[in-house]
């Protein structure tokens, strides 16, 4: 027998009604695909059948015995599962399954930004503790995924999932960006440089010179 530690990103859907299932699906279809999703409320047939077509990973609410509770935002990442429902229905989490456990305190190590002067490819994908600053654009197919803070200079079409305290970001074109939890809307990006910083009510989308300027 062989265990190993994985992290899973998971999707949490609360269904209220059917209608609103499908549009928020379909509208972000090939974001989801990347993540296992767990769903409440009254899961038709014909729901199914779409979660099956689109060979979505899934399970019922009432099937799983994980914790799906919220906790408080960390100094560097959001640890939570947030729910989906159709009044705000843009949050995401993550979930770490341990095959063990250990009572050792491991000492802090100091994490170094990682920096490209590209174009990060299809197909590429980029995962960091820390913090990450690209020079270029996030081509479609390609993901960066950082625990600490991100600052994307070029056009954003891939993935970009962020769980730290801010990022700055020129231009979200045929991609998903993913703050702390929330997706946050191509129309609140228009070619200048934005500051996004998160609060309770959510994150916050500013231009940054008008961020210095205030």
């Amino acid at each position: 027998m062989k265990a190993k530690q994985k992290t899973i990103r998971i999707f949490d859907i609360e269904i209220e009604n059917e209608d609103d299932f499908f549009s928020y699906m379909n509208q972000n279809l090939l974001l989801l695909k990347e993540y296992f999703l767990i769903i409440k409320g009254d899961i038709t047939p014909k729901i199914t059948n779409y979660l099956d077509e689109h060979n979505l990973c899934f399970i019922r609410a009432d099937e799983c015995e994980l914790d799906l509770t919220n906790k408080t935002k960390s100094s560097n990442t959001r640890d939570i599962i947030p729910t989906i429902n159709s009044e705000k229905s843009d949050n995401l989490g993550k979930i770490t399954i341990n095959s063990q456990s250990s009572d050792t305190i491991s000492p802090v190590k100091e994490i170094k930004t990682l920096l490209f002067e590209k174009t990060i490819r299809s197909g590429e994908e980029i995962v960091s503790e820390g913090d990450i600053t690209i020079f270029g654009r996030v081509n479609s197919a390609a993901k960066v995924i950082s625990e600490g803070n991100v600052e994307i200079y070029g056009t954003i079409d891939g993935l970009v999932q962020c769980n730290g305290n801010y990022m700055i970001v020129k231009e979200l074109g045929k991609g998903h960006i993913i703050f702390n939890g929330d997706i946050l809307e191509r129309e609140d990006f228009n070619g200048n440089l934005k500051k996004i910083t998160y609060s309770s009510d959510g994150a916050i989308i500013r231009d940054i010179f008008e961020t210095i300027n205030n």
